[in-house]
């Protein structure tokens, strides 16, 4: 198997491509935000996969630094199909929680929002036009793109989530999908967490106060609850081989998951050969007992130091377990920032044991063979 880490930005983009004489699985998991598919997405695509196919696409969850780049894939292949040119790539299926689905709403996110806040008594312009700007930045999160996925896979007929009933989500252990010569683990988003979610939801549709209480309320929904209990999180296998792909999801509901599947061992650990770190290395998804608990050859970090990414508290804590388990590991990255520069100077690489590798220069992407 190997793993294509494409230059994302902030965002995450990752391939992965599975050789098995002359068969190749492809899987495409999110899509980057905005100017990843033309920039680095499509010339990558361009080049693999080799059959020129797409057995699965996975929106880990509803965000702009990951559905971006997957709605002008969808858009690009509507419009070749339509003018009758040759698709960029042909997609099988996708995996998605649509934000409809994920909180049972019936409405499209831009008609919802705007009927939940313009018909309050705002007053003066101003307070209007905060509002409307406001909602504008609700809206471009992610949540409208979503929609918009749905009805571009509905108008390719690509099939949505059909080896579920409508939501991707797990109960009292994860779903185990057979991908041809790949097997697929699905360690959430738990039936819980989506339940603690719409709960959290209704609340703040029930509550009563001022529209900018509101607003805050519903920035918090929809920048914290939504990523970190609805992110679909796989664990991939062929042979011997592991890889785990976390999308913004919570380290502890990454142990909570391998403990339910009985996939740790008898030291309470689950080793990996590559590990997608939670939510761009933020130090809001994970804690330093993450990184004894699951440990990995590889650790891949798609962030470019927006909002703190990667956090040098998460770098450390990779680092630091390391060294406690004397093991060698690899740290990926998309980019160089500040925090990582920092974490080089004062971590030597020869005593912790550690190498750093970076998406270099104009390059589209990097390749973990394993």
């Amino acid at each position: 198997m190997k793993v294509h880490v494409v230059q994302a930005e902030y965002g995450d983009c990752l391939l992965l491509t599975s050789e098995n004489g002359k068969n190749t699985t492809t899987v495409l998991i999110d899509g980057g935000p905005y100017q990843t598919f033309e920039k680095h997405l499509k010339p990558t695509l361009q080049k693999l996969p080799k059959n020129g196919k797409l057995d699965l696409v996975v929106l880990s969850h509803i965000d702009n630094d990951h559905i971006i780049g997957l709605v002008d894939l969808f858009g690009q292949i509507k419009e070749e199909r339509e003018k009758g040119r040759k698709e960029l790539v042909k997609i099988a299926k996708l995996w998605h929680n649509s934000f409809n689905d994920l909180l049972q709403i019936d409405e499209d996110p831009n008609t919802f929002f705007r009927n939940s806040f313009l018909p309050l008594n705002l007053g003066s312009e101003d307070e209007k036009k905060k509002m409307e700007n406001s909602l504008t930045s609700i809206i471009i999160t992610g949540f409208q793109q979503a929609t918009d996925l749905s009805s571009l896979a509905k108008s390719l007929k690509v099939p949505v989530n059909p080896e579920f009933e409508k939501l991707i989500q797990t109960d009292n252990s994860p779903k185990i999908i057979k991908l041809n010569d790949i097997t697929v683990h699905i360690l959430g988003p738990s039936e819980k967490n989506l339940e603690k979610l719409r709960k959290e939801w209704k609340d703040w549709e029930d509550k009563k106060k001022m529209h900018h209480a509101r607003v805050l309320d519903l920035f918090q929904i929809l920048d914290k609850s939504v990523p970190n209990l609805s992110s679909i999180m796989l664990l991939v296998e062929r042979n011997d081989k592991k890889i785990l792909f976390t999308g913004d999801g919570s380290s502890d509901d990454v142990v909570s998951a391998l403990s339910k599947d009985f996939m740790l061992d008898n030291e309470g650990r689950f080793h990996v050969d590559i590990l997608k770190v939670p939510h761009h290395g933020s130090d809001r998804n994970v804690a330093p007992y993450f990184f004894n608990k699951v440990t990995a050859d590889y650790y891949v970090i798609s962030a470019n130091g927006r909002d703190d990414n990667p956090s040098f508290d998460t770098l450390k804590w990779i680092i630091e377990s390391n060294n406690e388990t004397k093991r060698s590991i690899t740290l990926v990255f998309t980019n160089s920032t500040p925090n990582i520069a920092k974490i080089m100077k004062q971590y030597d690489q020869k005593k912790y044991n550690y190498k750093c590798f970076f998406v270099q220069g104009k390059e589209d992407f990097i390749t973990i063979d394993l």
